[in-house]
């Protein structure tokens, strides 16, 4: 069987509701074996599974979520957006979302506005330390999960460093994301050659880049149309079995 997990990014977000856990649960039944989520934390620091720094894109409601309280966020719809079958689903808490799907999947937690002991506390106390690695775009924020969680697996993105030499030594992270526009065969040889895991980021359903994954055996492939991937994981794995 071919080594590369799934990530469904945001959940299965084309089939449900993003950031939620009805997109999660969608996500496995479309073949991930992992759900990236974002995380950010309301006005009193509760921690909720939310992409934009507003909830107005993916609620009925309107505002930062850091300028609101837990109380107004608990009463959000974030489904109702999508399709009237989801009405009533709610910004996920962070311990929720964890509890709620961790026997069916793993977790790629990407801290977009949160305290980095708060995070780390949620890993720990849903016991998923071991099926879970974090990234944050804000270097700041890499900082302070690695001080505060150094038991967990972190990440970087090919464009954060200057080397790919650095990612372990500098950075303190075992994983290496790639953008699709930024895959090559040599940093891909590069990047396995440090002992890093290697993600790929493929917003499209490509199958070149799908097969770039597959023929290097890259760890992840981060993405919004599993189903497409798990097909072609499955077609690749049936002729190597021939």
């Amino acid at each position: 069987m071919s080594r590369t997990k799934i990530v469904c990014h945001r959940g299965a977000c084309r089939t449900a509701p993003e950031n939620t856990v009805a997109a999660g649960h969608a996500a496995r039944q479309q073949g991930a074996d992992i759900v990236e989520l974002d995380v950010r934390q309301s006005r009193d620091g509760v921690l909720y599974v939310l992409h934009d720094t507003t909830v107005d894109r993916t609620t009925d409601g309107e505002g930062l979520i850091a300028e609101l309280h837990s109380t107004e966020v608990d009463r959000l719809d974030a489904g109702r957006w999508f399709g009237p079958e989801f009405a009533g689903e709610p910004v996920p808490q962070l311990d929720e979302f964890f509890e709620t799907l961790k026997d069916e999947l793993g977790f790629y937690v990407e801290v977009k506005q949160a305290d980095a002991k708060n995070v780390a506390a949620a890993i720990q106390k849903a016991d998923i330390s071991e099926q879970c690695f974090a990234y944050s775009e804000i270097d700041e924020m890499r900082k302070a999960l690695q001080g505060t969680a150094p038991w967990l697996k972190q990440m970087v993105n090919y464009r954060d460093v200057a080397d790919i030499s650095e990612v372990h030594p500098v950075h303190g992270a075992q994983i290496i994301e790639f953008n699709a526009s930024d895959v090559t065969p040599d940093a891909l040889e590069q990047a396995q050659a440090e002992h890093l895991e290697i993600m790929i980021y493929a917003d499209q359903p490509d199958e070149d880049t799908f097969g770039v994954a597959l023929t290097y055996e890259v760890d992840y492939i981060n993405l919004d149309h599993p189903e497409h991937f798990a097909r072609q994981r499955s077609e690749h794995q049936n002729r190597l079995e021939r």
